[in-house]
């Protein structure tokens, strides 16, 4: 066998585990905008550099029939290929998000970093209905006076509200407040967006009054969700930075 058959074999091996790992990373871990917008893409670069390069280089610049210890050293290949494509589903797995939280307004995802990092036991997400990431809105009381012992209490805590775990609820788009969202007027203020707006509701239909735009704090973006009016589920990504989600989203 010549060193461009191995090869050829083990890329198509490696090309058949990245599909089945393709699939997990597109539809599991990061679905739908999830995908784009929290990390899925640099997931993805991971798994291409250690499954489709690492381990067929390898094999190329190793494989010579009739070497001595050549067996040895392609078993040495798969093992090595195998630890890095495990230590890289591991860090993409872990950095996956697992809620979608609404609180004052803003939309953020959440992943277990953000727990850790605040000295916090990771919630249990199993608990609220639907598939991951979960769509999860944090229930303020309405008394004002309430709600500002609240926000002293998680300053004091050093803890942004979206991670107030013991305040978790279903989401629910009908509690959705129209004054939160953001006026349309107010997203083509700037030159730069109006041509997005108006690609987007083209690409969706009706007119941009149809529509509402929240802020919505990501991993890699802070850009706006859009409902229709009589919101009942997200419709999409508005792809204009949101000046609303500040670096540290709260």
């Amino acid at each position: 066998m010549s060193r461009y058959r191995a090869f050829a074999i083990h890329f198509a091996i490696s090309f058949a585990i990245f599909l089945g790992l393709s699939w997990v990373v597109l539809y599991v871990w990061y679905p739908g905008f999830f995908f784009q917008t929290d990390g899925g893409w640099e997931g993805m670069r991971i798994i291409i550099a250690v499954d489709l390069v690492l381990g067929p280089l390898l094999t190329l610049i190793v494989f010579k029939a009739g070497k001595p210890g050549l067996k040895f050293d392609l078993s040495a290949i798969a093992f090595t290929q195998a630890i890095a494509l495990a230590a890289g589903l591991y860090i993409v797995h872990d950095e996956r998000p697992l809620g979608m939280v609404y609180v004052d307004g803003i939309f953020y995802t959440v992943s277990r970093d953000d727990y850790t990092e605040v000295g916090m036991q990771l919630p249990d997400f199993d608990v609220f209905p639907g598939p991951y990431p979960k769509w999860i809105e944090v229930a303020l009381p309405d008394d004002p006076f309430e709600q500002s012992d609240i926000r002293v209490q998680m300053l004091r805590e050093k803890r942004p509200l979206r991670l107030m775990a013991e305040r978790y609820q279903p989401f629910d788009p009908q509690r959705l407040k129209a004054k939160d969202a953001v006026e349309a007027a107010e997203l083509t203020s700037r030159e730069e967006s109006t041509g997005l707006l108006t690609k987007w509701v083209h690409e969706h239909g009706g007119s941009a009054a149809d529509y509402r735009f929240y802020p919505f704090g990501a991993r890699y973006k802070y850009v706006y969700l859009a409902f229709a009016a009589q919101p009942e589920r997200p419709l999409g990504l508005l792809e204009i930075t949101s000046p609303y989600v500040p670096t540290a989203p709260g």
